[in-house]
């Protein structure tokens, strides 16, 4: 309740007390700042009013600093920050909560966040029809004028190239209808876009010459405009010839490089051109003397000389290839590989040719990764975020599941990061779930360590087989060994962990040496490849390597394994990254988009799980559950033989089982229930000896002292008890 006014000095501050009083109590009790100031209005004189708006401003000044902020992880922020924009959320709800919840840096951070999105993100398929069919409606119904505002109101880098493509159709089919050179001159004039500028007069170019009228020599000014005499424009060649025209500036490019490299004191001859997804590579061949050394780190000089000529923004990777060196300029209009584009499932999986997506190279050719190589066998991977390492691994397991049955390819998955291998858990492929931390990837590294060693007793048992491809070619298709795919996301957290490390890196080290004949195969991915972290011994043993854009070059030289390739910190995220095997390949990644078409993503994964497996199994025997629980003694009912052996095929002779219980020395009670029975009989019908079938049913060795002894009693008096029911049957 506010108090009368009374206008003498003393009572003004003894006023404005109270009143200050009056309206901290009126905030705590949910008033809105208006609804205060009105209540004041109609109580007291315009100088109070004054006053108490000035205190509330105070007030929400200071609630605003003493509120409670939160340092997000940037990588998790930035994600946020991107699944709310393709949500459709607008920009500047984003930057309210934001200014809301985050630091003065991060909310600087997530503006700018909001930018490269807008600019860099891949529209969805819904999202690009929609759009070009936009586009197509402005043509058929407006100058074409009017096409080119809309291009220059759109932010993203695809989308605008959808919207080029539909210009150079239409500058053609303008063309077609006689449009004077004039008229294209004055359409490149209205633009501001530098693109429609260049097709505008570059369709003029060639109106001019097929016509033989004289063109404004303000266009070839700058020199940009050089075309080849063009051929015959008829309705078949036309249009071919006005996008063809775009090309012939590579050799313009190639020329203007050459120009450069000679004034940097390099001598050196331009060669050709290639446009592939992400980069234009212009090869050159160096003068002789010249060594590569004085051009693999030229690049940012070149985007100093030759920026604003070629749209250089970065600086361009340079290589070495058989008969000179490539230097690899980024398209502004970047295309991403689709999975879906360049992969099918038709026709039977091939059992002995196990691969996973790589990418599309400079050629636009497709490349996969042969795992059954001997040149890859294992692969090391990593980069920063953004490099586009996770889409990477989604599409390996993606293909996996889809093209192989569990019978083929099984998978062994960790992903500390929760966040990348989720939407794989369930499948029939995974030989344990998708492992979260550091204790359930160690223990996935230990059973894969075991299966290893059963998997060489199987060979073993064999002569002349050492690897799974042979015992593939002998045993196949009645039944058949599958391949396990390893696949470890953000190994540093792991490796950095001081309980598990130890379990980890022995695992690992073991697995690298020699689990690739046994076809098991590892893959190793990080963001951060510290080399006090992964153990050089581990780095060594990857045959193949995967290198996604870095931050530092020195993270480049760890991932590729040469302590002078530097290359990875010029790639340009998103996919694209470099293979290594007995050389070095820049490819495009394949782009799942698994949040931007989940429905296609859905129905595969679901394709997998119910797809036909016409064939046989062998099986170890080695249940992951079990395992574990023996790990930490923990099975049940005290019982060392749940170890499920299976070894073989899925079939079992049918023998008389009499049901056997033993009690050994010590203080607990071995009861052999059907499976363990199962498994050890289908051994022993093998021929396999007494220690090799305690081995593969109850993981225990010699070593194990008397706890093998034990076991070893009870299968020895379960086969004896066999013999004898047979006996007494006879």
């Amino acid at each position: 309740m506010l108090l009368p006014y009374n206008n003498t000095n003393g009572n003004i501050e003894v006023q404005k007390q109270q009143l200050l009083t009056a309206i901290v109590q009126a905030k705590k009790d949910g008033l809105g700042n208006e609804e205060i100031t009105e209540n004041i209005r109609e109580a007291l004189p315009d100088v109070m009013v004054s006053y108490a708006e000035t205190v509330l401003k105070q007030i929400d000044f200071r609630a605003k600093l003493s509120r409670q902020v939160i340092e997000f992880n940037l990588e998790f922020l930035f994600q946020v920050i991107y699944e709310s924009v393709i949500a459709g959320t607008n920009d500047e709800e984003i930057l309210s909560i934001c200014a809301e919840h985050c630091t003065l840096n991060q909310y600087e951070f997530a503006r700018y966040a909001l930018q490269y999105i807008h600019l860099n993100r891949m529209p969805s398929q819904w999202e690009q029809n929609n759009v070009y069919n936009k586009m197509i409606e402005i043509v058929n119904l407006s100058p074409i004028e009017c096409l080119f505002e809309y291009i220059g109101a759109i932010k993203n880098i695809y989308l605008k190239q959808i919207g080029y493509k539909v210009v150079q159709e239409n500058l053609y089919n303008l063309f077609l209808s006689n449009k004077q050179t004039s008229y294209f001159t004055d359409l490149a004039n209205k633009s501001r876009d530098k693109f429609i500028k260049n097709y505008c007069c570059r369709t003029a170019v060639l109106v001019a010459r097929a016509t033989g009228k004289p063109l404004d020599s303000t266009l070839t000014a700058d020199g940009l405009i050089i075309l080849k005499e063009p051929k015959y424009l008829d309705i078949n060649t036309g249009a071919n010839e006005i996008v063809a025209s775009q090309i012939l500036t590579m050799g313009q490019a190639g020329k203007l490089l050459v120009d450069t490299l000679e004034e940097f004191s390099i001598n050196a001859k331009y060669v050709d051109a290639k446009t592939g997804p992400t980069f234009n590579r212009i090869k050159v061949k160096l003068g002789r003397g010249v060594s590569y050394k004085k051009v693999e780190d030229i690049g940012n000089d070149l985007v100093q000389q030759l920026g604003e000529e070629l749209n250089l923004k970065v600086a361009p990777m340079v290589s070495v290839v058989p008969g000179g060196v490539v230097f690899d300029i980024p398209r502004l209009d970047r295309q991403f590989a689709y999975f879906r584009e360049y992969l099918t499932f038709d026709g039977e999986p091939d059992i002995h040719s196990v691969s996973i997506p790589g990418g599309v190279d400079v050629d636009g050719t497709y490349v996969e990764i042969q795992l059954y190589s001997d040149n890859v066998t294992h692969i090391l991977g990593g980069g920063r975020t953004r490099g586009g390492k996770s889409q990477f691994e989604k599409a390996a397991i993606l293909y996996l599941v889809r093209r192989y049955p569990p019978s083929i390819v099984r998978l062994a998955l960790s992903d500390v990061k929760r966040v990348t291998f989720g939407k794989f858990d369930g499948l029939p492929h995974l030989v344990a779930p998708v492992a979260r931390d550091a204790k359930s990837t160690a223990n996935l590294l230990d059973y894969l360590v075991e299966e290893m060693e059963l998997r060489y007793q199987e060979f073993e048992r064999h002569s002349s087989i050492e690897t799974i491809a042979q015992y593939n070619l002998r045993f196949a298709p009645n039944f058949v060994m599958p391949r396990v795919i390893c696949l470890i996301d953000e190994c540093f957290d792991l490796l950095s962990d001081d309980n598990y490390c130890d379990r980890i890196e022995t695992a690992l080290m073991k697995l690298l040496a020699k689990a690739g004949g046994a076809g098991i195969h590892v893959l190793l991915y990080t963001q951060r490849p510290d080399k006090n972290v992964i153990d050089p011994l581990i780095r060594s043993n990857f045959p193949a390597k995967t290198a996604f854009v870095t931050t530092r070059p020195e993270d480049s030289c760890i991932i590729l394994g040469d302590d002078k390739d530097k290359r990875a910190v010029y790639l340009l995220g998103y996919g694209d990254f470099l293979y290594k095997t007995t050389e070095v390949v820049r490819l495009q990644a394949l782009y799942v988009a698994d949040d931007e078409d989940p429905e296609y993503f859905q129905q595969l994964l679901l394709e997998a799980k119910n797809q036909n497996d016409p064939y046989t199994a062998w099986q170890s025997g080695l249940d992951f559950d079990e395992f574990v629980a023996n790990l930490y003694g923990e099975s049940s009912n005290n019982d060392s033989s749940k170890f499920k052996a299976t070894a073989g095929t899925k079939t079992h002779t049918k023998t008389k089982q009499p049901k056997t219980d033993f009690e050994g020395s010590f203080n607990f009670k071995v009861q052999l229930d059907e499976e363990a029975r199962n498994s050890i009989l289908n051994l022993h019908q093998k021929d396999y000896q007494l220690d090799e079938i305690v081995k593969a049913v109850f993981n225990l060795s010699r070593q194990d002292g008397r706890s093998y002894k034990k076991f070893r009693n009870v299968v020895e008096e379960f086969l004896n008890s066999l013999k004898e029911g047979e006996e007494d049957d006879i």
